[in-house]
């Protein structure tokens, strides 16, 4: 008959990642809204977002801090609850794919607010799933190994907030030479910014 001690291992993994992956669900809560808005800080007053001069020092100050912080997020959650083998994805292309998430939801958020938020939502959560799917649970043991590789290029890291900077302030200034396109779409138009308003 089994006996309670023979679960205790399988309890404890339980219990480790159900509370990474409740971290890792509240900490994608917390950041999917700013990622997908374009001023991010900006405070909401019906279908606008006015941003004040402190609010706007404040994008511009902590916004690469933030995009930078949802990266590591994604690929942390994912090297720490996955397991990968030798023919699965290694830790450089879980952080080259978590970067990449990160910039379609900026580059969307100029097109489409709806759509970034949508997508700042859903992939990061839906990437786990597939990789846990895909690759199997990982162990405590094997989870730590993970982590302690995502230092291992540093270099990388740099290169990806360096990426996260200039792409973010190519798609502002252009978007501001553009004059802000989404000033004359259609506020029926559930994607803001590709549609204009009717004339007449």
């Amino acid at each position: 008959m089994a006996r309670f001690e023979d679960y205790a291992d399988d309890l404890a993994v339980m219990t480790v990642y159900g509370v990474a992956i409740a971290l890792y669900t509240v900490a994608v809560a917390i950041l999917y809204v700013p990622m997908g808005t374009r001023m991010m800080f900006a405070r909401r007053f019906g279908e606008r977002r006015i941003a004040t001069p402190g609010r706007r020092f404040a994008y511009v100050v902590l916004f690469p801090f933030m995009s930078f912080l949802f990266v590591l997020v994604i690929a942390i959650s994912m090297l720490f609850m996955a397991k990968f083998s030798t023919n699965a994805l290694t830790t450089r292309q879980v952080l080259t794919l978590a970067m990449a998430v990160v910039l379609a939801i900026r580059v969307c958020a100029y097109f489409s607010e709806t759509a970034a938020v949508d997508l700042a939502k859903t992939m990061p959560l839906s990437m786990l799933a597939v990789v846990l799917v895909t690759n199997g649970v990982s162990d405590l043991r094997d989870s730590l190994e993970n982590l302690e590789q995502i230092d291992d290029d540093p270099m990388l890291l740099l290169v990806f907030f360096v990426v996260v900077v200039v792409v973010e302030f190519v798609l502002r200034a252009a978007y501001e030479l553009l004059g802000r396109p989404e000033k004359g779409r259609d506020p029926r138009d559930p994607s803001p910014g590709l549609q204009t308003r009717p004339k007449g």
